[in-house]
């Protein structure tokens, strides 16, 4: 009873974070349309992380290594000035959009294959061969997003900034999903041999 109640949660919670995925993706194509029609409504969103000249940053949760040029205009730039929104060309700023929204639609859809696993751990089919299928395609999700979120280019009238990230978690969720992927296959197999001597 407690496991039902448990899976039951963790499917509810499931479903909320997949609908704000998508309410969110759709907020963001919105404002990326809304922004080339109206661009002075978006003149005091700040774009974070490219504000600095070239750095290296050790974390816990990742390795950054950011260069920027900031002498690209005629006069320069302060390093230390605040890239906006309405700064960016057009080409950064579709990069940027298809860089964000296909970071969150790898999230819908690994939020889509714990669903899946969920919903058969549910109805006690925990070793059935979808579920192994199920966490190999969210360990690829998961690489998918370490790529996505590994560079940031932005290009301005005064600054040409690069950025070079490796986040460690989506590498970190990538591996586990792989083991339980084999770990579950295993399950599965030894099921099948089971019913077979039976």
């Amino acid at each position: 009873m407690k496991k039902n109640i448990l899976l039951s949660t963790a499917l509810q919670c499931c479903y909320v974070v997949r609908v704000l995925l998508i309410a969110i993706i759709i907020a963001i194509t919105f404002a990326a349309v809304h922004s080339q029609v109206n661009p002075e409504m978006y003149s005091l969103v700040k774009i974070e992380g490219l504000e600095h000249k070239t750095s290296v940053l050790i974390s816990t949760t990742r390795f950054e290594l950011k260069a920027g040029d900031y002498e690209k205009s005629k006069g320069g730039a302060d390093a230390s000035k605040t890239v906006m929104l309405t700064d960016l060309n057009i080409t950064s700023l579709v990069l940027l959009y298809l860089q964000t929204v296909a970071i969150l639609i790898f999230w819908c859809l690994i939020v889509q294959q714990i669903i899946g696993v969920v919903l058969s751990v549910r109805e006690l089919q925990t070793f059935r061969n979808s579920n192994s299928k199920s966490l190999r395609k969210i360990g690829w999700y998961c690489f998918a997003i370490f790529f996505l979120m590994a560079f940031r280019w932005a290009d301005t009238e005064s600054i040409s900034f690069f950025g070079f990230y490796l986040h460690y978690m989506p590498i970190a969720f990538m591996l586990v999903s792989f083991i339980l992927a084999e770990i579950f296959e295993e399950g599965s197999r030894l099921y099948e041999e089971e019913q077979l001597t039976i």
